[in-house]
């Protein structure tokens, strides 16, 4: 089994190597600056959704078929418990503070970094939660979409 996963690691670590290659060999240009700011245009765009309370607007940021992982741990419980009627962000405002964003290709992408997230608790009171993530962006119909996502309420 060890040797599977280190051949699986290779393989994949060869393939992400390749820059500039589709599957079929074709050569391909990315226009690194312009994909960095439709990202960037992206997370802005998520974040005045939710600072506008526009929840339902929130699926045209999100890939046909996103899956999220989301920080666990007393205070994020009680967070999605409060705004569980909000759907799968339940926080009034974000601020993602991205360490890293790597286009793999002309249609996948990643962010790695931390970010605060604020929601207003039972009593009126705003509270901020810190969490690192993983987002996995995917290119649909010419736009990046968060695919998937995973984080954590551990802050590094």
């Amino acid at each position: 089994m060890k040797n599977a996963w280190f051949l699986i690691i290779t393989v994949l670590l060869y393939s992400c190597g390749q820059e500039n290659k589709s599957v079929t060999g074709l050569t391909y240009k990315i226009d690194l600056e312009k994909e960095f700011k439709e990202i960037k245009n992206l997370r802005d765009s998520f974040s005045l959704t939710l600072k506008g309370g526009r929840y339902e607007d929130m699926g045209k940021w999100v890939s046909s078929d996103v899956k999220i992982i989301g920080p666990g741990g007393n205070d994020w419980n009680k967070m999605f418990e409060l705004g569980k009627e909000r759907g799968r962000f339940p926080y009034d405002s974000i601020i993602m503070k991205p360490t890293e964003t790597f286009i793999m290709n002309d249609t996948m992408a990643y962010d790695w970094g931390t970010s605060s997230v604020y929601y207003t608790d039972e009593e009126g009171k705003t509270v901020e939660l810190r969490n690192s993530f993983l987002v996995i962006l995917k290119k649909e119909n010419g736009e990046w979409k968060l695919h998937r996502e995973v984080g954590s309420s551990t802050v590094e």
